[in-house]
């Protein structure tokens, strides 16, 4: 039987334990929560096998440890790990979105024999909390590894098993080569996005045009700008060096073409948006056509044979007419696994009420 001890149980955490609790019948799972309401919810779920409001005893009974806490709150458990009684080889991992603060702790965990291997499954919800969780909300999302030192292969191996029932796509990397790339391809595109939004509100005094016209394509480009503001303070603040460094190569670039508009050079401004075209037509799962004014629908389905056939049946048998149909495989800052596109808002209601008996479905 293996122990496991989760600390924090909302939406990552809860989902979590209710995929290893589903397939793992030689696990017990005991959780802590500074919110004693998670934790009933979760227990009489079935989701956990027991609940403890005394996290030194949760942590001594551990063969694993998973913190699904803000990385802020899990770098102060991480400090005082040591000063606990521990069982010896303790593996400690963590659902965290940067991974330099946490690995920070490896070599000293180490030392008293805790293995520590950091986590970041790339998916999420607009909704929170246990009550939300689903076991397969990691299909097909990036659940990345962190750590450094090879001690922790045998840990690292641990957990890759552990995690085989969620079907997320694993893989392995350093903490700062995590935070780095992190940085490129969602931090500093959410600084671009939140930055766009609130130019957006700084003009729209001048004209009711300004935000009426942003409904379309304009928001479905800054989607991510709604995401948790204090998660993403907390975000900015812990990977705030990489983000710095790829903000002014950002800056500098967009000066760059501040001069190609100043010097009216045709050229280097085809050359510019032809770069960006051949680049992002070569990135992996790209879908068809520009940014449309869609009215999208979520679908929150598990990824198993027949499920999209269901919906699409459903839909079929209310008569009503789509757009486009996009399977969505990388799943963080998305509110579903498959994305409807309707003609009009009409057809998106009537397409939701159809769907509601059956799927969980979401409007961004």
């Amino acid at each position: 039987m293996i122990n496991l001890f989760f600390v924090g149980l909302g939406l990552i955490g809860g989902s979590l334990a209710r995929n290893l609790k589903y397939f793992y019948e030689d696990i017990h799972i005991i959780a802590y929560d500074t919110n004693p309401d998670q934790l009933q919810r979760a227990h009489s779920m079935g989701i956990i096998d027991a609940m403890t409001t005394d996290y030194a005893y949760g942590l001594a009974q551990a063969d694993i440890v998973i913190f699904a806490t803000p990385v802020q709150t899990t770098t102060r458990y991480l400090k005082t790990m040591t000063a606990y009684p521990t069982r010896p080889g303790l593996i400690v991992t963590d659902t965290g979105s940067t991974k330099s603060t946490i690995q920070a702790f490896e070599a000293k965990l180490l030392e008293k024999n805790i293995h520590l291997v950091g986590g970041h499954p790339m998916a999420g919800s607009h909704k929170s909390g246990v009550l939300n969780a689903k076991k397969h909300l990691f299909e097909n999302a990036y659940y990345i590894l962190v750590y450094d030192l090879p001690e922790n292969d045998a840990a690292c191996e641990t957990i890759t098993t552990l995690l085989g029932h969620t079907r997320a796509k694993i893989i392995s990397m350093t903490a700062d080569e995590h935070d780095y790339i992190t940085g490129i391809v969602s931090h500093v595109p959410h600084f671009i996005a939140s930055s766009l939004v609130n130019l957006n509100a700084h003009y729209a005094s001048n004209s009711d045009w300004v935000q009426q016209l942003a409904a379309g394509g304009f928001r479905d480009m800054t989607r991510i700008a709604s995401s948790n503001p204090e998660m993403w303070r907390d975000i900015s603040l812990e990977n705030r060096q990489h983000i710095l460094t790829i903000m002014k190569t950002f800056l500098t670039q967009f000066k760059e073409v501040i001069a190609l508009l100043e010097q009216q050079d045709e050229k280097g401004l085809h050359q510019f948006f032809d770069n960006a075209k051949q680049y992002r037509d070569q990135l992996p799962n790209r879908s068809l056509g520009a940014m449309n004014s869609n009215f999208d629908l979520y679908v929150d389905i598990p990824d198993q044979s027949g499920a999209i056939s269901q919906v699409l049946d459903l839909i079929h048998a209310h008569h009503i007419s789509i757009r486009n149909l996009r399977i969505l495989e990388v799943r963080e800052d998305i509110y579903g696994a498959l994305r409807i596109s309707f003609k009009t808002a009409s057809d998106r209601d009537a397409g939701r009420r159809a769907l509601a008996p059956r799927f969980d479905t979401y409007i961004n």
